[in-house]
């Protein structure tokens, strides 16, 4: 299935590794203008920006941290001044510490949430205006398969995911008199710095062999899964979490 987004200006938070990095790929591939988004990593959005360079005349690089309400009030200021509207927002940018209920702190709770969910709120809020201009808005959050499995040392990343859900559901009832559908897409572990972080090489192995499909998720599987939802062919689809997870669920 071709999609073609061309003329579309498709924000992609997080996007300079992992998933988000693939998601922004693939829409520039299909002709689309993508805001990238980084936090602090310099580094990563160099790469990124050297990846993409063949795509250079339609990215929008900003640095924000989405923890910081003026960071995220500053880049949809740089948006509106460069694009005026709005086709797609893909909040994808997302942090995980991975600690146990005692030793988590409320600092530390905190920043997941504001990170996780406050950040992806405010996001949705900022775009209502720009995705009002636009003739098939769109919204895709990314959460994750703990946002309905719960799992130990996780706590907050999972209330996190359980929120996100709700908060695509909320958005999707609210906004559906503006044409926006809203949608989230979770997907299972999958081979990101994100993802790995947490697990050694043999629970790597061990995890992707309890999978129904015997394999971890990759970045593609998430994003053309995404690049679906963002597309008109989608326009029916309002208030969904998708999971991509190859059936890990099942079990």
């Amino acid at each position: 299935m071709n999609i073609d987004f061309k003329d579309k200006v498709i924000l992609v938070t997080g996007s300079t590794s992992g998933i988000g990095r693939q998601i922004a790929k693939q829409l520039l591939e299909s002709q689309a203008n993508v805001i990238i988004t980084y936090g602090h990593n310099e580094k990563m959005a160099e790469e990124t920006m050297q990846e993409l360079s063949n795509y250079k005349e339609n990215i929008l690089l900003i640095k924000a941290d989405l923890s910081n309400e003026n960071d995220v009030n500053m880049m949809f200021d740089e948006i509106t001044k460069k694009y005026d509207k709005l086709d797609g927002l893909v909040n994808c940018a997302a942090y995980d510490k991975v600690l146990s209920i005692e030793n988590l702190t409320v600092e530390e709770y905190r920043h997941e949430l504001d990170v996780n969910v406050v950040a992806r709120w405010q996001c949705i809020k900022n775009a209502i205006p720009l995705m009002k201009k636009s003739a098939a808005p769109r919204v895709i959050n990314i959460a994750s398969r703990l946002g309905t499995r719960p799992m130990e040392d996780s706590v907050a990343y999972c209330t996190c995911e359980a929120a996100t859900i709700m908060l695509t559901q909320c958005c999707a009832l609210e906004l559906a008199k503006y044409n926006i559908r809203v949608n989230t897409v979770s997907p299972s572990l999958t081979l990101t710095p994100l993802g790995m972080q947490s697990y050694t090489e043999e629970e790597i192995k061990a995890t992707a062999e309890k999978n129904p499909s015997k394999r971890l998720g990759k970045t593609e599987d998430t994003a053309n899964l995404v690049l679906f939802l963002l597309s008109d062919k989608a326009d029916y689809i309002n208030g969904e979490n998708v999971n991509v997870n190859g059936g890990i669920l099942l079990k």
